[in-house]
């Protein structure tokens, strides 16, 4: 899959306090995404991560006030999105820590915009295909399922819903937050929930959503 249509729907966060990097990336990378968003510390770049829902995080280690390191743990108790970290240091001191953080990737500086951009594609391919069971493959960037030679596009909800599932499998997603992310203008109800799950497991598999009732969904991978 090229490069291109794994990242081009990706809403990225760049953390850099050295202005001069920071407006070069912009320039350089802004528009290869869906959003390209800047801050200038670990302070601004929580706040804007609390604000926004981006898929990943780049961010300097040494950095006045919060450094990099802070910022990826904070990252990660709030959503368990990649993060890239961008360092002038090679102590194994610090690239343990980093490992421990959960760090995806680290760069070590200078490295070029190009760079950059492959050790994205590099995370977001492998993230890009999921196995949701025997046979089964999601390819999330072309929001299709799988099966064999048949393919199945989902829709814009169905999508929303999938993603949602698996961002978090291992825990019950309540039907609250199905409705804030499916239906952000209203018009949500059960029967439309219960609708677009029955639609959903008729593309995927019949086991894959597991209901549980009156509380909301949990996603079962692997049992197809």
């Amino acid at each position: 899959m090229r490069c291109e249509e794994v990242v081009k729907n990706l809403k990225i966060l760049y953390v850099e306090d050295e202005d001069e990097i920071r407006e070069l990336m912009q320039d350089v990378l802004g528009e290869d995404f869906a959003l390209f968003e800047t801050a200038k510390d670990g302070q601004e770049g929580l706040a804007k991560f609390i604000e926004g829902s981006f898929d990943c995080v780049i961010t300097d280690i040494q950095m006045p006030g919060m450094d990099g390191l802070e910022l990826a743990q904070r990252v990660k108790k709030i959503k368990n999105v990649p993060v890239i970290l961008l360092t002038a240091y090679s102590e194994k001191e610090r690239l343990f820590k980093a490992i421990d953080v959960g760090v995806s990737k680290y760069l070590v500086k200078p490295f070029t915009p190009e760079k950059l951009l492959d050790v994205l594609c590099e995370i977001f391919e492998q993230k890009d295909q999921i196995l949701l069971g025997k046979d089964l493959l999601y390819r999330k960037s072309k929001g299709e399922i799988k099966r064999g030679e048949e393919i199945n596009k989902l829709t814009k909800k169905e999508k929303i819903l999938l993603d949602l599932l698996l961002e978090s499998p291992e825990r019950i997603v309540s039907n609250e937050e199905i409705e804030e992310a499916v239906w952000p203008q209203g018009d949500f109800s059960q029967d439309a929930l219960r609708t677009l799950v029955k639609r959903l497991r008729k593309k995927t598999d019949k086991d894959l959503i597991e209901n549980y009732s009156g509380l909301g969904y949990k996603i079962r991978l692997g049992n197809s």
